[in-house]
């Protein structure tokens, strides 16, 4: 008897169909993947806005007014009276989006109070952002404002006014 002797093992064709359905699933994953985090990093300063803003309140509730020693140097917040009472720290690492050193972290800008309504935050159209998650106090500190902004400053991602 004849016995032909016979390899297991994959050919060539079925090799390559593996391969090609593998990039195209790659190819559908990775920009998902890369937006997802995007998406996260951008909510996890919504969340930290959210406390900042949070943070403030309370000590706003507890004083009557908002902090008037919120200084703020290289996106980093510095406060006697707020820091670490109400919340723990607020400095660049707080911040998650990828953007540059420069705009990382906090800012704060003082907002002229309204005269006919000193608890009223109108913040400027000509005033633009510097720091991911800014800081609005009126310069009476009867009200205070907190935005969180994307990678290019440009769009609000979620503002305490709302």
């Amino acid at each position: 008897m004849n016995y032909i002797k016979r390899e297991d093992g994959f050919t060539l064709i079925e090799v390559m169909a593996v391969i090609i359905i593998i990039g195209v699933l790659a190819a559908i994953a990775i920009p998902k993947l890369a937006s997802s985090t995007v998406s996260a990093r951008q909510k996890a300063d919504v969340a930290t806005a959210h406390e900042v803003k949070t943070a403030l309140d309370r000590y706003q509730v507890e004083k009557g007014t908002y902090p008037t020693d919120l200084k703020v140097s290289g996106g980093v917040v510095s406060s006697v009276s707020l820091i670490p009472k109400y919340i723990s720290k607020l400095d660049k690492s707080t911040t998650q989006q990828s953007v540059d050193d420069a705009i990382k972290g906090f800012g704060l800008v003082s907002v002229t109070a309204d005269a006919t309504d000193p608890m009223k935050m109108t913040i400027p159209d000509s005033e633009v952002a510097t720091n991911t998650i800014m800081i609005y106090l009126n310069s009476n500190s009867l009200a205070a404002e907190v935005r969180a902004y994307d990678e290019s400053l440009t769009k609000v991602l979620w503002t305490s006014a709302d």
